[in-house]
């Protein structure tokens, strides 16, 4: 017997503006929907399909597909397609497998997420496994052949990716994972994750190999310490050069207090040996670290070092934050340049929020001055 299916239906139109010294400022007013169906289980199977459309309103910035090369780089492209398509089985016991087009979030999506900031995000076409039946302890394995990356775009590759979560104590999760990327494309594609290394299409193959601690303690009822440890080594897979070779640290300490949050972060991307290679994260959700305005999207060859200072405040169904980065080279003392970014965000009716952020990222020794902005509504519709 088959039980009832969903509906799911999101609707969200932004506006983006974004200056930049040598360009002409890129104005892009975007709508994306996402309509989705998840049929009823039919002896523990069941089956996902979801599109995704991006509309725009104007061509005044450079999706890089629609070549407007005078313009800043907005890459949130025009594009109809499957989102995701997938069949499930829910047979086994605290355990989902799902096979074909699906997202996958990993942990923070530091290493592996959906870019959910652009509007065309990324999903991957393969098998995954998650078990739960240990509480506290959650097991997840998946291999993906295909990305739909944020340009629509279908590029093969061979990736395994294997995460182990627990909870230790009560708010607080350790994290093992291994993850190892590699793009097989016979050709370059457009947006396909850089490294700056010489080579073909697998230049950029590597694995990554971690662990991590996120957590926090009751000070008082109302006050907790809250904190972050991250370690990740990078090296060559499946083809990719000896050149990749470096490190990823992540160390995180704040207090939160009724509705307010403040927190220090550091964070380390190291470059190899040679200053040839930059510790690279090419299946993340990169919008979310080392700023909004996206300058490090693909880390410099010397690395990346960034100190992070964060205050958020929460009134009402208003959610505030305000952000300040200092960006330096991992390797040398070439300091990059500074960043501020601001958000206020919030939950305006029952099925819509919405909200408006602001970047600005000044240069000093690396790339140019940068300011952005962003306003939108988000709205969500279940049946």
């Amino acid at each position: 017997m088959m039980s009832a299916g969903t509906l799911d239906l999101n609707v969200r139109p932004r506006y983006e503006q974004l200056k930049q010294h040598g360009k002409q400022q890129a104005n892009a007013q975007t709508i994306r929907t996402l309509l989705g169906y998840q049929t009823g289980a039919f002896h523990h199977w069941y089956a996902n399909l979801q599109f995704i459309d991006v509309s725009s309103l104007d061509t005044q910035y450079n999706s890089v597909l629609n070549k407007n090369a005078a313009y800043s780089v907005i890459p949130d492209p025009q594009a109809t397609a499957i989102n995701q398509a997938f069949v499930g089985y829910q047979g086994l016991d605290h355990t989902s497998v799902k096979i074909g087009r699906q997202i996958i979030i990993l942990g923070d999506a530091r290493f592996v997420g959906n870019v959910g900031f652009r509007q065309n995000m990324q999903t991957y076409d393969a098998a995954t496994i998650e078990n739960t039946a240990i509480p506290g302890l959650d097991l997840f394995a998946g291999y993906s052949w295909r990305i739909k990356n944020i340009f629509n775009q279908l590029v093969p590759m061979k990736t395994t990716l294997a995460d182990l979560s627990y909870e230790v104590l009560p708010g607080n999760r350790m994290g093992i994972y291994g993850y190892w990327y590699a793009n097989t494309s016979p050709h370059p594609v457009t947006g396909q994750a850089g490294c700056y290394l010489p080579g073909g299409p697998d230049a950029c193959n590597s694995g990554i190999v971690g662990a991590s601690w996120h957590g926090e303690a009751t000070l008082a009822p109302d006050t907790h310490l809250l904190y972050t440890a991250a370690y990740a080594k990078q090296l060559p897979y499946h083809g990719g050069p000896a050149a990749i070779n470096a490190e990823y640290t992540h160390l995180a300490a704040g207090l939160n207090w009724q509705a307010l949050t403040g927190r220090f972060s550091y964070m380390l991307m190291s470059s190899n040996s040679n200053g040839t290679y930059g510790f690279q994260t090419p299946l993340a959700t990169k919008h979310a670290y080392n700023g909004w305005a996206e300058i490090f999207l693909t880390t410099p060859i010397t690395g990346l070092k960034s100190y992070e200072y964060t205050l958020a405040a929460k009134i009402g169904k208003a959610n505030l934050m305000a952000d300040y980065y200092r960006f330096s080279a991992a390797r040398g003392s070439l300091h990059y340049g500074d960043e501020v970014d601001l958000s206020l965000t919030g939950k305006l009716l029952k099925n819509v929020s919405g909200g408006i952020q602001y970047a600005d990222y000044r240069a000093d020794k690396f790339a140019v001055n940068t300011q952005a902005a962003w306003a939108y509504l988000d709205y969500n519709f279940r049946t």
